[in-house]
């Protein structure tokens, strides 16, 4: 039996794809994110970095 993944439509690997998020998240007029993520994400600052990017999105007047 096959596995199938479907991912979004836009997906961003290596340096600066996390910064990426506010670029996507401003083009789209996003007004929510739901952030998934494990325990190793959690415990290397990944998660961290994600988050810091809508908060300060969030954050920025700019952005309603």
């Amino acid at each position: 039996m096959a596995n199938r993944i479907m991912l979004n439509e836009t997906s961003y690997h290596g340096s600066g794809a996390i910064q990426e998020i506010a670029t996507e998240a401003k083009a789209r007029a996003f007004k929510k994110a739901f952030v998934c993520s494990d325990p190793d994400l959690i415990k290397f600052g990944v998660t961290g970095k994600v988050t810091k990017v809508f908060d300060t999105i969030l954050k920025s007047r700019q952005y309603k």
